[in-house]
């Protein structure tokens, strides 16, 4: 049985108004007002280059937005108002649906909105809306009124009474947001972005070193989905020419439609989690992917504000198993050349050379990409990472190598688990730094002096450490601690009681002759 019971009013409430304005800063709803005027531009034709003026009073409290797009229809003019209406458009890479992000920007930075608007050489159009119309929940109507004409193809919006108090001190980090976030429209030259009468300067990401064997990658091509839609894709990666602090810089950049929705994401869906890239860390930060699409507004994978990536997207969910083994990729070489200048030999001395494009038909999550191939890390032994870090020197000066195998000596002394380990390890440190002393002496420092006259000296321990003393300059409190882990050594081979020799005694102590030593002889203790 089917019976008509009455007519529901589904008409929207104005409430709808209110609800959105704790979704916008000024920052977004600035930008949703030049996406309006990008759009707009699109849709026209680009008949001319574009131009959007940005006038911040801060005195007065007001904001003006003024485009040369091609102006709006006088039929369209309640599309920058009403909820539920936008213009339909085939045109494929717009930024958003026109209308919509207008409406929405433009309540949430102010109580006043007057919009006017010159379509072509038409005459021009205003209309004017603010927190009063809101509050009458029941009155729909809004006056369209001709006012005097303003430049061809031009649209103003002023905002007023702002919900939002503008502070000078915040519009260099504006001028910075609009750089990155519309730099691609920038770079072509056929846009210009102007706030408060100074040119916005495109902010690029793309600033890569060409390591051999990972230079920077592109892959470039279509994602088909079954309804028949295509998003054009372009992923690349690479290791950044920078060696100034990230500043958090790295991660994955997403555009859509040329502009900037995700800057240095660092989700766990682009590798940053366990047994992939781990958690964000500096060591990681010359790692950088740049993923651009373009398609109809709806393929894109973007919030309703445009400031966040929708990580449930199907586009998203298409490409992301590529974005993630990218930058995975480059972010494991730049944690392993992280160390000891490793960046400045392996990376930043490389910074010209060719993007490595590969070219993929129709791209899923299933297709393979090739990505640069990463060497087996092969990690080696403490006593053999030292002994190589070493073997220059013991060829060319055969007495350091017992220096150096006293410390490797204490290293493995624990794998044997003996209960007396720390007062073998203290006698093993004392004795290899007594014999340091002889050789710096007698080799490093070539002092002539009878084996009587060594012999007499190396029996008065004071003696050698005051010889020493004057031939070399060591940090402060370093001479401190030899006098006490040498007595410490003595109390224990000479006194009745045994002394007790804690943990971290014996690891200051460790640290404190592998620092003489490399003083002394310049050994090298680096574990990497």
């Amino acid at each position: 049985m089917k019976e008509k019971v009455d007519d529901m009013n589904v008409s929207p409430s104005k409430r709808i108004y209110k609800s959105i304005i704790p979704d916008y800063h000024f920052e977004l709803g600035l930008c949703e007002l030049i996406d309006n005027a990008i759009d707009n531009w699109i849709f026209e034709g680009k008949q001319q280059a574009l131009e959007v003026l940005i006038d911040l009073d801060y005195d007065q409290g007001v904001i003006y937005v003024k485009d040369n797009s091609g102006g709006i229809r006088k039929e369209d003019m309640a599309l920058v108002v009403s909820p539920g209406y936008s213009r339909s458009s085939n045109h494929d890479e717009l930024i958003g649906i026109f209308g919509v992000g207008s409406k929405r920007a433009a309540v949430a930075l102010a109580e006043d909105i007057r919009i006017s608007s010159r379509h072509g050489a038409d005459e021009t159009f205003q209309v004017q809306y603010g927190e009063e119309w809101i509050k009458d929940l029941d009155n729909w109507a809004l006056e369209l009124y001709r006012v005097d004409s303003i430049d061809p193809g031009t649209t103003l919006i002023e905002l007023s009474r702002l919900r939002e108090r503008l502070e000078e001190e915040d519009e260099d980090e504006l001028r910075h947001h609009l750089s990155c976030t519309y730099a691609l429209f920038l770079e072509d030259g056929n846009f210009n972005l102007l706030l408060n009468e100074k040119k916005i300067e495109p902010k690029n990401f793309e600033k890569w070193s060409y390591p051999p064997g990972f230079e920077p990658r592109r892959y470039v091509g279509d994602v088909e989905f079954k309804t028949g839609e295509t998003v054009k894709f372009e992923i690349i990666g690479g290791l950044t020419q920078s060696k100034e602090p990230s500043g958090g810089e790295y991660g994955a950049y997403f555009y859509c439609n040329n502009r900037l929705i995700s800057r240095a994401y660092k989700g766990e869906e682009v590798g940053f989690k366990i047994a992939r890239i781990g958690r964000p860390h500096n060591a990681a930060s010359l790692a950088r992917t740049i993923i651009k699409l373009h398609g109809s507004p709806d393929m894109m994978p973007w919030n309703s504000s445009k400031s966040q990536i929708d990580t449930k997207h199907p586009t998203f969910k298409e490409i992301i198993t590529h974005v993630e083994k990218v930058l995975v990729t480059y972010a494991t070489m730049s944690k392993r050349w992280s160390t000891g200048g490793g960046w400045d030999e392996h990376v930043f001395k490389y910074s010209t050379g060719e993007i490595k494009t590969e070219s993929i038909d129709k791209l899923n999550s299933t297709t393979r990409i090739r990505t640069p191939v990463i060497p087996r890390n092969r990690i080696r032994k403490y006593s053999d990472q030292i002994k190589f870090n070493n073997k220059q020197l013991g060829r060319d000066k055969p007495w350091t190598k017992g220096a150096y195998e006293g410390i490797i000596a204490v290293q493995e002394l624990p794998r044997l688990k003996l209960d007396q380990n720390n007062r073998l390890s203290l006698i093993i440190l004392d004795h290899t730094l007594e014999i340091a002393f002889k050789d710096y002496l007698i080799h490093e420092k070539q002092i002539q002096m009878s084996d009587n006259d060594l012999q007499k000296l190396m029996r008065n321990r004071p003696s050698v450490h005051a010889r020493v003393k004057k031939m070399v300059n060591l940090k402060k409190g370093t001479w401190e601690r030899i006098e006490y882990y040498y007595q410490l050594r003595c109390d224990l081979i000479h006194k009745k009681s045994s002394a007790d020799i804690r943990d971290d005694d014996l690891q200051i102590f460790r640290e404190t002759v592998e620092y003489i030593l490399t003083e002394l002889m310049r050994i090298n203790f680096a574990k990497q």
